[in-house]
């Protein structure tokens, strides 16, 4: 136990953005390389239809989903001060979820299902990383550069998927390409708001994270409550003098 409490809690972060790049970079590179897929451009579910690519696409993403949940929660956990923290957390696991049936049921096994599951992984996860935008600044950990960083990549997330959206229904074939751009795009802009969270949880241990109360938000507190009892204390003993 005391050896997991001193995990840090950035560490999961990095799991968790380094297994899914590394998946998806590398399905693409075999999937070129053995001329399954075009090197321009490629939808990333393409690099997992054939073999041997959609071996270690189906490993890397159901497991990078299974640590992106774990992070959705270790947030929930190191933000107290966060409003509509069970919603945030809802919407990050379900798109969580969704991600992990993306890696499990490639699109020539069932495309429907497929389908389903990316545009619900991609959706929720923009809804989730909306809310925290707007709950950012409540927490003075969470530094200009990264609240400016998150609230680049949500928006940036949100216009590509709805430009998915509308170049799918003028014509999926007819705007293949740019559509695949879109979905890479929204994928690295996922990653990088992911990846802010390290820098807001430096130094947190998972210990701390499970007593829902980081260091530096519960020595804010007790210094709080320590000046107040010095304020309420000194006059009574002046009163006695």
């Amino acid at each position: 136990m005391a050896v997991y409490g001193s995990i840090p809690v950035k560490l999961v972060t990095y799991t968790t953005v380094g297994i899914t790049t590394t998946t998806i970079f590398l399905c693409y590179a075999l999937a070129v390389g053995l001329g399954h897929v075009p090197a321009w451009l490629p939808m990333i579910s393409d690099c997992a239809v054939e073999s041997p690519e959609k071996y270690p696409f189906r490993l890397g993403i159901i497991s990078g989903a299974t640590a992106l949940i774990a992070n959705v929660l270790l947030v929930y956990s190191a933000f107290p001060s966060f409003s509509l923290r069970k919603t945030s957390a809802a919407f990050g696991v379900v798109a969580s979820v969704g991600l992990a049936i993306v890696g499990a049921v490639n699109e020539e096994e069932d495309n429907t299902v497929h389908s389903v599951a990316a545009v619900s992984f991609f959706l929720f996860y923009d809804i989730y990383m909306t809310i925290i935008c707007f709950n950012a600044p409540r927490d003075q950990r969470i530094s200009k550069i990264s609240l400016i960083n998150k609230r680049i990549f949500a928006l940036l997330g949100i216009i590509l998927l709805v430009t998915v959206g509308i170049l799918a229904a003028l014509g999926w074939d007819k705007y293949k390409t740019i559509i695949a751009v879109c979905e890479w795009g929204g994928t690295l802009a996922i990653e990088i708001f992911n990846l802010s969270f390290a820098f807001d949880m430096a130094g947190i241990t998972l210990e701390e994270v499970s007593n829902d109360a980081p260091p530096r938000y519960s020595d804010a507190v007790n210094d709080k409550k320590q000046i107040s009892v010095t304020t309420v204390s000194t006059p009574e003993k002046a009163s006695l003098d």
